[in-house]
């Protein structure tokens, strides 16, 4: 008789996931000469975020405005807080200078960290795509040494804050996100908190990319930051959904699943741009 305590507990050992998954990390070497400056979209998804938003999306852009091929994109995931009003009252002037592009969409009743983020990389412009959460702060010059990390890992890189903490920052080609792995996996994981970015990085190891990492100096959080940010998710006990999608994404590894979504449409949203534009992807 199989023991299912016994399987979950070997599943939700790290060490069990190297068998299908076998991490690879870029040598550290910065040896290559930046020769072009690539388009970068910085993406931030919320949904009733606007108290972390006012602190961090001012700040990044300021911070960022070194690097002429930046874009912010912000998407705007149904909030009821009055983020698309504070975006037009305060934000409106970085739209019309082609640095923020601002979507909203009134579809979702509940947050899922899979589509909303497949909507706005699928929504980028940039070449490089790279999450940054609400509450994030990317301090001065993040973009510009993101384009020079890109220069040393011209393709399948996986751009993170480092080995032990992901802190939701992931990056990537946006041509290899898309094509090579299939996205955030919307179809075979629970829509609920938990392991997405680490599911990401497991199946984006398994077809062969590095970690390309940029580490703390990048990071830090608002004050009020919380780990867990449950208020608008349908299940917020964390801790059960996040085991969930451990052992499914699991089980994906062992079947050899790498890419998300096969067979199905994922990204999907109608969305309004700058407030005048409607758009279907």
């Amino acid at each position: 008789m199989i023991d299912y305590n016994e399987v979950f507990t070997e599943i939700l050992n790290k060490d069990a996931w190297t068998q299908f998954a076998t991490p690879q990390y870029w040598d550290g070497k910065k040896d290559k000469p930046v020769t072009h400056n690539h388009r970068i979209s910085l993406c931030t998804t919320c949904m009733n975020r606007l108290d972390d938003l006012k602190m961090t999306l001012p700040k990044n852009i300021e911070d960022n405005s070194d690097y002429p091929e930046v874009e912010f994109v912000v998407l705007d995931y149904n909030s009821s807080d009055g983020l698309a009003k504070w975006i037009e009252a305060y934000m409106k002037n970085y739209i019309d200078q082609g640095i923020l592009q601002f979507y909203r969409t009134t579809e979702p009743k509940v947050y899922s960290m899979a589509h909303s983020r497949n909507v706005a990389f699928k929504l980028a412009k940039g070449h490089i795509v790279n999450n940054v959460d609400a509450d994030n702060f990317t301090h001065k010059g993040f973009a510009t040494y993101l384009n020079l990390l890109a220069h040393q890992v011209p393709e399948k890189a996986v751009f993170a804050k480092g080995k032990r903490m992901l802190r939701g920052r992931l990056g990537f080609y946006k041509k290899e996100f898309v094509e090579i792995l299939g996205g955030y996996d919307e179809n075979s994981l629970l829509q609920f908190y938990g392991h997405d970015d680490h599911d990401l990085l497991h199946r984006a190891f398994g077809l062969n990319f590095q970690m390309v990492w940029w580490g703390g100096q990048y990071y830090s959080a608002t004050p009020n930051h919380k780990k867990h940010q449950m208020d608008n998710f349908q299940n917020k006990d964390w801790r059960y959904t996040e085991k969930c999608n451990k052992i499914l994404s699991f089980f994906n590894l062992f079947y050899g699943l790498y890419k998300a979504n096969r067979g199905g449409q994922w990204g999907k949203a109608t969305v309004v741009r700058n407030f005048l534009e409607k758009i279907n992807i």
